[in-house]
């Protein structure tokens, strides 16, 4: 069954030791893929990407999963585009996989945050992914630690810093 998708939609993918800079530029010339940046953290590559259906993300799964260099990949379709300011290019960012008590509640308080960039409402084991962006590694830590982890309702954080180096 088809199911319409609203917004950017986040993949995450473990890649095999030093292919990280391979597979993000077969990635990035993927239809759909809006950014696609190194991450730390269990995953190494954090894709955004914009699909109208479920259908669409089905088949980007089976090329992408099809790749040699992808040994992982978990996708959290676009369910709910809260906020897309599209302020990229801070010298720090990160995406946050946000489990929450109350996630509409989450979400619209994320959204009003400054240095958020994007909130998407998802499904399975998270309920939110942020990209967050600050002008210091220094205050991105802050933004975490201080505003995001007293949002009425986020239970659980799991930061993924970006790099530029690719």
């Amino acid at each position: 069954m088809t199911t319409d998708l609203n917004g950017e939609s986040i993949i995450l993918l473990k890649v095999m030791p030093g292919q990280v800079e391979r597979t993000l530029k077969t990635i990035r010339e993927q239809p759909h893929v809006t950014k696609a940046e190194a991450v730390l953290g269990r995953h190494d590559v954090a894709v955004a990407a914009s699909f109208k259906t479920t259908d669409e993300l089905q088949q980007f799964a089976a090329r992408v999963q099809g790749m040699d260099s992808v040994r992982g990949f978990r996708s959290y379709p676009g369910l709910q585009n809260w906020k897309s300011s599209e302020k990229n290019g801070h010298p720090a960012s990160a995406y946050l996989l946000i489990r929450s008590s109350d996630p509409a509640r989450a979400t619209s308080e994320l959204s009003k945050l400054a240095g958020v960039e994007s909130v998407i409402g998802t499904t399975g084991d998270l309920d939110v992914i942020a990209r967050i962006g600050a002008e210091s590694q220094t205050s991105l830590v802050s933004t975490i630690v201080k505003q995001v982890h007293s949002v009425p309702g986020v239970k659980y954080t799991e930061t993924l810093p970006t790099s530029a180096q690719f």
